[in-house]
């Protein structure tokens, strides 16, 4: 039965632990009990709510409801445990966290938080039981951290091993420019000017010396260098792309035009009405290369460490399911 369907039928009220259902075709089922976990309960309204905010379509709720559901139960569960073992919150650090979410999501501004929330279907008390539910989750879930010293030599090297693709980086290439830049209208010149100093460089002139004396290259001062080892993913632009990672090292490019782009006002990237002719040169060439373990060893304890982390989590979330009374009853 699709959820439209299921939302003209019934209309649930809850109240002293029991669901009454009335037939009302105008009333949309928000009550509708769809987990239990001991004395809690989870609604279908909450879920859908939820589900809401992230604009899915009806097909979509149906498909990830027991995503939404499972996600909700591991939050009160957590919220149960936080409370079996006498620990409490206390308000000051709520608001605390209220306080800051204000300030960093909404630089202070209550107005427009307030706007949201509403937007959200959503009241500003509302908003801080989530968040205390947040915290105590989070605060659960940390007990079960690990850390990087509990990971064992052999398990780095074992997975060192079996994913070595994932620790190989690409050809890299340092790079110096000579940039004549100005007004798509003087290409011409540019042109001109870009071809008599390659003309220098073929005939045996020192690029770097040429680079600090001629152009418009930010890296004028460092006389055309770029300083640093680019891969390919790092530069932007195509035709600069294509022309450096085809250069052999210590040769010089043939001088090449490039449009020059801008970001407008309302965010959008277009042509500036600008044009540059480059030289490029290849510096240096690092040829791609598996990282050596030793490089990669602090970063595999992390992955591993998180693995691990993840699994207790989801083990001591499942003593807590076992242990708990949990009820699910989504709708078809």
């Amino acid at each position: 039965m699709g959820l439209n369907m299921l939302a003209r039928l019934f209309f649930i009220i809850v109240g002293s632990g029991f669901g009454y259902l009335i037939a009302e075709d105008d009333l949309i089922e928000v009550n509708r009990i769809v987990a239990r976990i001991n004395d809690r309960v989870i609604t279908w309204g909450e879920i859908e709510l939820a589900m809401e905010k992230l604009n899915f379509s009806e097909k979509e709720k149906l498909q990830r409801a027991r995503e939404f559901v499972d996600g909700k139960i591991d939050r009160l569960l957590s919220q149960i445990a936080f409370k079996e073992k006498g620990m409490e919150l206390p308000e000051t650090y709520v608001e605390q966290e209220y306080s800051n979410k204000l300030m960093s999501d909404f630089n202070g501004d209550r107005r427009l938080f307030r706007e949201v929330l509403q937007s959200n279907g959503q009241s500003t008390l509302e908003y801080k039981e989530q968040l205390k539910e947040d915290i105590i989750h989070m605060h659960m879930l940390a007990q079960r951290k690990r850390s990087g010293d509990e990971i064992s030599p052999q398990s780095v090297e074992d997975y060192y091993q079996q994913n070595k693709s994932d620790f190989r980086v690409g050809k890299r290439v340092k790079l110096s420019e000579i940039v004549f830049s100005g007004d798509k209208n003087e290409s011409g010149a540019l042109n001109s000017a870009a071809q008599k100093v390659y003309a220098l460089i073929q005939g045996g002139s020192d690029f770097e010396e040429l680079a600090s004396k001629n152009g418009q290259s930010p890296f004028i001062k460092n006389s055309g260098s770029w300083g640093f080892f680019v891969s390919q993913d790092e530069i932007r632009n195509d035709q600069i792309r294509d022309i450096a990672f085809k250069l052999n090292e210590g040769v010089s490019s043939k001088p090449f035009a490039v449009n020059l782009l801008e970001r407008k006002p309302d965010g959008s990237v277009a042509s500036s009405g600008n044009i540059a002719w480059y030289i490029l040169k290849a510096d240096k060439i690092e040829p791609a290369k598996n990282l050596p373990i030793n490089e990669v060893r602090s970063e595999i304890e992390g992955i591993l460490a998180r693995k691990s982390e993840l699994n207790d989590q989801r083990r001591w979330l499942s003593r807590q399911k076992r242990d708990a009374y949990v009820e699910v009853n989504l709708p078809d």
